[in-house]
């Protein structure tokens, strides 16, 4: 088999350009590829001395005690700012009694409040307590629109001790001037819920 293959590679000069036209090919094709693995390489050298140089110039800074109080600190501000609930019903309950004594004080006209279920949120950390686990609770607020009583409302919102997020705000025209409003608020379970 091996001396025919050789016979007809002596006889035929098409053949003979076929084959190193083929090698040739391979060939050009194993240099493109292993140009491509040098440079892939080099990328990834790159990247990990550019970390390594970043992670060096970090180690050389001195103030990580200042930093860790820095995170504690803001971190008893946001867990201080969170709102306390038994269960998650009560907490429902006293973000809704919240929220209407807070529309009374705004005087809106014709409101309405719908309480969304309350959602369980486990962060990645430990940002809330042992367990990590705050409880979700949103409420929908509808009511005729009145600017100075939109911009009282929204003043009590924001200036409330513990954090009110407005998630949404929406005011319609037609066919009379209402307004939309989607409000959340994290609750922690108290110590003895945990």
């Amino acid at each position: 088999m091996f001396k025919q293959l050789l016979a007809e590679l002596k006889a035929s000069a098409r053949l003979r350009m076929g084959v190193a036209l083929v090698i040739a090919v391979v060939w050009l094709y194993a240099i493109l590829s292993l140009q491509e693995f040098r440079d892939e390489l080099i990328q990834k050298y790159r990247g990990v001395s550019s970390k390594t140089l970043r992670l060096q110039s970090v180690l050389r800074e001195g103030d990580w005690i200042a930093r860790l109080d820095s995170a504690k600190a803001l971190q008893a501000e946001m867990e201080g700012s969170l709102w306390r609930g038994d269960t998650v019903g009560l907490a429902r309950a006293s973000f809704q009694d919240w929220l209407n004594q807070e529309m009374q004080h705004a005087s809106v006209s014709h409101p309405n409040l719908t309480m969304s279920a309350g959602n369980e949120v486990r962060p990645d950390s430990q940002a809330a307590g042992p367990e990590g686990e705050l409880w979700k609770v949103g409420a929908k607020l509808v009511f005729d629109f009145n600017p100075d009583n939109l911009n009282r409302l929204l003043g009590q919102l924001t200036g409330n001790p513990h954090r009110v997020i407005v998630e949404s705000l929406h005011i319609t025209k037609e066919p009379n001037p209402r307004v939309e409003l989607t409000v959340l608020a994290y609750f922690q379970p108290t110590a003895a819920h945990r």
